[in-house]
């Protein structure tokens, strides 16, 4: 009986101590199927979008444009405190047909990444050149007739303003 008690007592105190999370500290999961859903690891600590900027664009934001040549399919992503934007991921894939592949930085993608609060006034902005920059991105799904595109990415940068910064675990499911 005294172990019995014993292990009662030693399971209430570890499940109170037990920190709940709540969803929006988790990366959504790795899915195909239009979920709209964004979310990455930055140096360590979950990214997510959050809030909108009080006009309307939706956030995150999806478009198909021609750039240089190239189709460009390109995910902007905010994260905005009281109507103010306090960081931004954007992802795009550049090629003549954009289809499921890996695309590399600086060939066939491109992103652009920046915070005022989380990190500092740390950024860089796509296609500059003087910010040190790695990446790639997997566009696992880009289908036209179901309007999917889903992938994974991870990249990194070092900007003179800031000390290198990773972002790992990037994964994306969108219905466009």
């Amino acid at each position: 009986m005294k172990y019995f008690l014993t292990a009662i007592l030693y399971l209430m105190l570890t499940s109170v101590s037990c920190k709940k999370h709540k969803d929006s500290d988790k990366l959504p999961p790795i899915t195909q199927i239009g979920a709209n859903t964004f979310g990455c690891l930055v140096n360590g600590k979950v990214w997510v979008p959050k809030g909108y900027n009080g006009n309307g664009t939706p956030n995150p934001r999806l478009s198909l444009d021609f750039f240089n040549s190239r189709n460009t399919f390109s995910i902007n992503t905010y994260q905005f405190e009281n109507n103010n934007p306090a960081g931004f991921i954007s992802l795009s894939f550049l090629d003549t047909i954009i289809r499921a592949g890996v695309y590399t930085y600086p060939d066939k993608m491109n992103f652009s990444v920046g915070w005022e609060k989380a990190i500092g006034s740390c950024f860089t902005q796509a296609f500059d050149t003087s910010v040190k920059k790695w990446g790639e991105a997997i566009l696992t799904k880009y289908d036209n007739t179901l309007r999917i595109a889903s992938g994974t990415f991870n990249f990194k940068f070092k900007a003179q303003t800031c000390d290198t910064v990773y972002i790992t675990s990037g994964r994306f499911d969108f219905k466009f």
